[in-house]
C-alpha cells in the first residue's frame, strides 16, 4: 500500500514534513500479511502473531508487518512491544497517520503522555483538521491531568466530525473521571444514536478500561464547570489499514483545488482531499496520490500519468474537490490559474471530464471518479458570452459513461449546487459522508453510494442530492472487504 500525503518525519514527529508510505511491493509479504490481519480480525492473536513474526524475520526491511504486529500487541496490551513495532514502521516508511497515531495511543496506554502529545500534535500541524488527532491529543491531555485541554481537543474533534460515536464514549469518560455523571449518560447516549456500536459492551468496557489506565496513570484533576459540549470523536482506535478485497490492486487519484487566482479560495477541497487520501489507503489502495492546488498544465500532467498506472491495475478511481463549470452540455474542472474571462475561454483554460474518464478508462475492472464540483461558481459573474446561443450552467450537466464498469459520482445531480460546508466544518457534507462511509467493511459500491446520499441529503435539509450515473453488470464491488 502506498501513500502521498503529509505526515510526519520517521525519527522526529515534531518535525512535519511531506512524505510518502513505503509501497509493499512483495507480493507475497502482502499475501502473508493479509492471512495474519485475518486471524488477528478472528480473535486468534497467537496464531496471527506467530505468523507476523516469522514474515518478519523473513523480510525484516517490509514495513507493513511490523504495523500489523504492533495492532496485535496493542490488543493484547503489549504496549512497550507495540509501541516499537510502530516506531519500526515508520522508520521503514509505514509513516502514514494511521501508523503514526495507533503509536500515540500505545504511548498513552504506557503513561508516556508527551511522546502521544509529540505524535498527534505532529498530525494535527500537518492537517489540522483531523479529527482524530485531536481525539488522540485529548486522550494524552486527560492522562496527564490537564482536563481544560482535554476538552478543549475533545470538543474540537466533536466539532469536526460530530457523527463519530466513539468520541462520544471517550468524553463520557472523561465526564465520569471528574464527576459529571449527566453529561457522561448524555454522551454515551449520544453515541449510540451516531454509532450503536461504539457503545457496545467490549467495547464500553475497553473505553473504561483506557480511562481507569489514564485515570491511575496520573494525578486525578479536580472537576471544573465546562460550557456544554459538542459532539466529538474516539480515544484510541487500533486501526489496520487492509488490503484490497481479492487481493486487486488498486490505485487513485485525488485532487483538491481551493487555492483560485481570480475568485475567492475555497475553504474545504484541500482538506477534503486529504481526507479522501486518507480513508482509500486505509480501504487497500496501493496507491493514493494526493496533488492539491493544481494549475491546468500540472492537472493535465497528472492524469496522463495516473492513465499508465490505471492500465495496470483493477480499480482507478479519481477524487477531485473544486469548482467545475458546465458549457453547451460539457463539463470541465477549473484549475486554480483559470481566470475564465469568456465562454470561450473555458475550452482552453479549464480540464474536460472526458480527460479525468479517460485516466481511468483502461482499469481492468471499475473506472470510478467521484467529484465534489459541483459547487456555486464566482466564474459566473463576471464571464463574457460570446456566442448568444453558448449555455453556461450553474451546475454539472448529466453525464452517461460509455465504457463498461464505469460510474460518475456528483455531490449534487445535474443542475444542482453542491454545499462547500459552513464555517468550521473540516470537510464539506459529501466528503464527510465518502469517508464516513468507507469504514464501513462489506458495503457493495452500489449501496456505497446510497448510503453517501442519504447522509448528505440529512446534512443538508434535502437541498442536496449526490447522483451517481453509469452502470455496473451483475458483479459485486466493495470498497472494504465483506
Amino acid at each position: 500500500m502506498a501513500l502521498a500525503i503529509a505526515v510526519v518525519t520517521a525519527t522526529s514527529p515534531a518535525l512535519a514534513q511531506t512524505v510518502r508510505n513505503v509501497s509493499e511491493n512483495n507480493a507475497s509479504v502482502a499475501r502473508a500479511n493479509n492471512a495474519a490481519v485475518s486471524l488477528f480480525k478472528k480473535g486468534d492473536y497467537a496464531r496471527s502473531l506467530a505468523a507476523l513474526d516469522d514474515l518478519i524475520r523473513r523480510h525484516p526491511k517490509a514495513a507493513l508487518p511490523y504495523s500489523t504486529r504492533g495492532a496485535v500487541y496493542f490488543q493484547l496490551k503489549k504496549y512497550d512491544e507495540a509501541v516499537k513495532d510502530y516506531t519500526q514502521a515508520i522508520g521503514l516508511g509505514q509513516n502514514d497517520t494511521v501508523t503514526v497515531l495507533n503509536r500515540a495511543s500505545a504511548y498513552s496506554k504506557n503513561g508516556e503522555f508527551d511522546k502521544a502529545l509529540d505524535d498527534c500534535n505532529a498530525i494535527i500541524r500537518v492537517n489540522p483538521r483531523n479529527a482524530v488527532a485531536y481525539r488522540v491529543c485529548g486522550v494524552a491531555y486527560q492522562g496527564k491531568g490537564d482536563v481544560e485541554r482535554a476538552f478543549t481537543n475533545l470538543n474540537e474533534s466533536a466539532r469536526m466530525d460530530p457523527r463519530a460515536g466513539k468520541t462520544f464514549v471517550a468524553r463520557g469518560m472523561a465526564y465520569e473521571q471528574i464527576g459529571q455523571s449527566e453529561k457522561a449518560k448524555a454522551d454515551f447516549a449520544q453515541a449510540g444514536r451516531v454509532d450503536p456500536s461504539s457503545v457496545a459492551p467490549r467495547e464500553m468496557a475497553e473505553a473504561r478500561e483506557r480511562a481507569t489506565g489514564l485515570a491511575t496513570a496520573s494525578k486525578p484533576a479536580p472537576p471544573v464547570v465546562m460550557a456544554a459540549p459538542k459532539p466529538a470523536a474516539d480515544p484510541t482506535p487500533t486501526v489496520i489499514a487492509q488490503d484490497a478485497p481479492g487481493g486487486e490492486t488498486r490505485v487513485a487519484l485525488v485532487i483538491g483545488n481551493g487555492a483560485y487566482a481570480s475568485v475567492p479560495k475555497l475553504p474545504n477541497p484541500n482538506s477534503d482531499a486529504r481526507s479522501v487520501a486518507d480513508s482509500l489507503s486505509a480501504a487497500g489502495f496501493k496507491t493514493v496520490h494526493l496533488d492539491n492546488d493544481l494549475t491546468a498544465t500540472a492537472m493535465r500532467e497528472k492524469l496522463n500519468a495516473f492513465s499508465a498506472e490505471a492500465s495496470q491495475a483493477d480499480w482507478a478511481v479519481v477524487y477531485y474537490a473544486g469548482h467545475g463549470i458546465e458549457v453547451n452540455g460539457i463539463n470541465y474542472l477549473i484549475p486554480i490559474d483559470a481566470k475564465l474571462k469568456t465562454d470561450r475561454s473555458v475550452q482552453f483554460e479549464a480540464v474536460p471530464l472526458d480527460s479525468v474518464l479517460t485516466s481511468v478508462e483502461s482499469a481492468r475492472k471499475l473506472r470510478l471518479v467521484i467529484l465534489d464540483a459541483c459547487r456555486d461558481n464566482p466564474f459566473l459573474r463576471d464571464m463574457a458570452k460570446t456566442v448568444a446561443s453558448r449555455s453556461v450552467g450553474r451546475g454539472l450537466a448529466r453525464i452517461e459513461p460509455e465504457a463498461s464498469a464505469t460510474l460518475v459520482a456528483y455531490a449534487a445531480k445535474a443542475g444542482q449546487v453542491a454545499s462547500d460546508g459552513v464555517a468550521g466544518q473540516a470537510n464539506s457534507p459529501f466528503a464527510t459522508a465518502l469517508i464516513r462511509n468507507m469504514q464501513k467493511p462489506g458495503v457493495e459500491i452500489r449501496k456505497f453510494f446510497g448510503l453517501v446520499r442519504d447522509d448528505v441529503m440529512a446534512a443538508t435539509g434535502q437541498t442536496q442530492e449526490p447522483f451517481v450515473y453509469g452502470s455496473l453488470g451483475g458483479d459485486d464491488y466493495f470498497l472494504r472487504k465483506p
